[in-house]
């Protein structure tokens, strides 16, 4: 008599537990350490965006010799509404760029003000905090590229999860005459 014997093949039960303990303890570490390097790009990602844009106002008021605003706004989703919040406190929701070709001090998409947009996803707990009051609306830059307000202009950003979670504070300013710096303080955690 010949007996056949079926081999079996699959994992045991010891093998899916130590499987599962190597997952478990992976996931212990990288999880925390993604969510550190996705805080940290939307930070470096909102600064720069921001220095650009007052890069881009500067360029702009020199080249077609007319005022130019970087300022809040809150209904940049709005197609062809974009204009500036006027309201303190708003950058975190996002940014327009524009001309002021009717010289009101607002920048109106549907006359053609507009020239760049930049809207904040609404989850984002980044806060963006002006450094001086003269700019919690906005920043101009005159025909000369100097800011009108004759201060310095700039903005801290912060990734709003305390100064425990010890990410770095991103820093923009601007002088009068000049164009935009960013830094990253080291010191200041936020």
């Amino acid at each position: 008599m010949i007996m056949n014997k079926n081999k079996q093949s699959g994992f045991t039960l010891v093998e899916l537990m130590i499987l599962l303990a190597i997952v478990g303890v992976v996931s212990a570490i990288g999880i925390p350490s993604f969510r550190a390097m996705v805080v940290s790009n939307e930070l470096v990602d909102t600064a720069n965006s921001l220095r650009m844009s007052m890069k881009l106002a500067r360029s702009e008021a020199v080249a077609r010799g007319k005022n130019a605003i970087v300022c809040s706004s809150v209904n940049i989703g709005n197609a062809g509404a974009a204009t500036c919040s006027q309201t303190d406190g708003d950058w975190a929701k996002g940014w327009i760029v524009g001309i002021d070709l009717d010289g009101n001090g607002n920048i109106q998409e549907s006359l053609g003000e507009l020239l760049w947009a930049h809207e904040m996803d609404a989850t984002t707990k980044l806060s963006i905090t002006p450094s001086n009051p003269a700019f919690n609306q906005d920043v101009t830059y005159s025909y000369t590229g100097w800011i009108t307000a004759g201060a310095e202009a700039g903005f801290d950003i912060c990734s709003g999860y305390g100064a425990t979670a010890g990410y770095p504070r991103r820093e923009i300013r601007a002088s009068i005459a000049g164009g935009p710096q960013l830094t990253k303080n080291l010191v200041t955690r936020c």
